[in-house]
């Protein structure tokens, strides 16, 4: 019987294949209690230490194989793969949990990454939510190091294979794509984590999210995977067959148009130049970056160079990141935003207050600020970099005039210093800050004298203009990018920012969803970051539309009062103008 499933679009393109099911049950652990005496705990903990061992010889092999045959993936991905097993947190919490339960060590491992990962799932922070199917995977490949356990395989008799898995290590993506796996489904996952980006790097179909799918697909079942809106459909008919055919013969001529845009400017057909700029969270992603696509880097959001590790960053070590960044981007710019702590981005070497309501209180710049000595360095470190090419700093979550002048205060400091030791930095380098808060919209005309330029910050805008909580599940579906009190902040934003001549960007996820693209640039943005996956599609909208166009859209948008008839408004108006782009566009409904 055919059944259709719903999950997250992880990589394009569409796979027809047979199912080899993975499930998470596959690994037995066992449960038994151990003597309870100082001499049996190392022993246990002497088991886990050299079941981690193994698992980082064995990925230091993969690693080397990789380099050797010039594979597609980069290593990037095995090596935080091994930063993971030397985490010293996970040691600490199993040797915690082995003495006060006095368990085996493969339950007591496996109690603890599951307890970290479940932590990771309930963040309100897309890039650690993203993360816990990396510790998942990670922790079973310990587990069956542990348990002596056998990787598993594909079936010789099972032609297509297409593995459907509660999760997947990047070990084990590596070895699953040698056997010519046609795609991967999983039941967790994320547009970033480790399943995606390598199933993108291999331009393999993927589609991650789908809650219990390995219950309600059996190894051997017919399937189809499209990883370009996120479906699966097991045992297809004769006629869905036939329509999926169709859909990938329009798939590839969609993408062979899209690889056309490559060498084209990225402009409106009145020559009116949009500049279409990336999104980036970790160094690993710097090997995906294509500069025929992408003009520079709108956001390099440095708070994850602080987490999964035991004290800040050095100097130095921020220096090597930023400058790799800065020469690989050269001549385009790249705005590296300062540490973005608090909330729910909490490194644990670091001091917080025990807060309420964490995203009303210490975070962004005022904890930047409150730590002062994290932030020279960083800033040092930043300085250092800007004399390798085209660098800008950013500040985040300014809400007013006093916090820009004691930046100021900080930066010059720090200039002063380097200026002493004699090392040469950029001493014009451009400084800008985040907006978004409505305090900073408020204030926004006495900003733009004292900065060089500001970028929205869509997500957290939303978040406190409408006070919504984009994490709690009983109001994240009011999150709405398109709300009219939202358009109404970006068009004021835009005014007063043509005004002063502010230069202005936008660098939350409503710039990468094409579905916004023109109703942006008719508010008046002309710069914009997001995925790398987005640049090509809202390019393709770009070229083959006009100012007039735009401007249009978001004339009739900001007329309409109700966000309801603003999304279906946007929506027609997409469909009509792009009819290729019609089952992208239908999906977001």
């Amino acid at each position: 019987m055919e059944r259709f499933f719903k999950g997250i679009p992880g990589s394009g393109r569409i796979a027809f294949g047979n199912a080899v099911v993975f499930h998470k049950s596959n690994i037995f652990i066992p449960r038994y209690g151990i003597e309870q005496d100082p001499k049996t705990v190392e022993q246990e903990i002497e088991k886990l230490e050299a079941a981690l061992m193994k698992t980082k010889n064995e990925l230091e092999e993969l690693k080397l194989e990789l380099q050797k045959d010039h594979s597609p993936l980069e290593t990037g991905y095995i090596d935080t793969t091994i930063l993971m097993l030397d985490d010293p947190l996970i040691k600490e919490k199993v040797s915690n949990h082995i003495i006060s339960s006095y368990l085996n060590i493969e339950w007591v491992f496996n109690e603890v990454i599951e307890d970290i990962a479940d932590k990771l799932s309930a963040s309100d922070d897309n890039y650690f939510r993203e993360r816990a199917p990396d510790v998942i995977s990670v922790g079973r490949k310990v587990l069956k190091n542990l348990l002596g356990s056998e990787e598993f395989d594909i079936p010789n008799d099972v032609e297509n294979p297409v593995v459907v898995a509660h999760t997947l290590s990047p070990p084990e993506i590596v070895n699953l794509y040698k056997k010519n796996v046609k795609a991967f489904v999983t039941e967790i996952g994320g547009k970033t984590s480790h399943v995606t980006i390598m199933a993108r790097d291999l331009k393999i179909p993927a589609v991650v999210g789908i809650e219990d799918i390995t219950k309600h697909i059996t190894t051997g079942d017919s399937l189809i995977v499209d990883g370009t809106i996120g479906t699966v459909v097991i045992n297809p008919e004769r006629d869905t067959i036939s329509l999926y055919t169709y859909r990938e013969e329009k798939y590839e001529q969609y993408e062979k148009k899209l690889g056309e845009l490559e060498e084209k400017k990225s402009e409106l057909k009145d020559g009116v130049e949009v500049l279409l700029l990336a999104n980036m969270d970790v160094e690993e992603e710097l090997a995906l970056i294509d500069k025929r696509n992408c003009t520079g880097i709108g956001l390099f959001r440095t708070e994850y160079l602080f987490l999964n590790r035991n004290q800040s960053p050095t100097a130095q070590e921020q220096f090597l990141i930023y400058r790799e960044i800065i020469k690989k981007l050269n001549p385009y710019e790249v705005t590296i935003r300062v540490i973005d702590i608090g909330g729910d981005k909490k490194p644990p070497y670091m001091d917080y207050y025990e807060e309420k309501n964490p995203f009303l209180g210490w975070r962004g710049i005022r904890y930047a600020l409150s730590h002062k000595e994290i932030l020279k360095t960083q800033i040092t470190a930043i300085l250092k970099a800007s004399y390798f090419g085209n660098a800008r700093i950013m500040f985040p979550m300014v809400s007013d005039i006093d916090e820009i002048e004691e930046i100021f205060k900080v930066m010059e400091e720090c200039k002063a210093a380097l200026s002493k030791q004699g090392v040469p930095y950029n001493s014009d380098l451009p400084l800008g800050i985040m907006v978004e808060t409505p305090s900073s919209i408020i204030l926004l005309d006495r900003i733009a004298d004292l900065v060089d330029f500001v970028s929205v910050g869509t997500n957290d805008l939303i978040q406190y203009t409408l006070a919504i909580d984009r994490g709690n599940g009983m109001v994240a579906s009011e999150f709405d990018p398109i709300h009219p009190a939202i358009l109404r902040s970006l068009k004021r934003i835009s005014d007063i920012a043509a005004e002063k001549g502010l230069e202005t960007s936008i660098c939350g996820e409503m710039a990468g969803d094409p579905l916004n693209t023109l109703l942006l640039i008719g508010l008046g943005y002309r710069k914009m970051s997001m995925s790398l996956m987005s640049i090509p599609v809202v390019k393709n909208i770009i070229v083959n539309s006009t100012l007039g166009d735009a401007e249009t859209m978001a004339k009739n948008a900001l007329e309409l009062s109700s966000k309801k008839k603003v999304g279906r408004y946007i929506h027609e108006e997409m469909i009509r103008r792009f009819s290729s782009m019609e089952d992208y566009f239908r999906q977001n409904v």
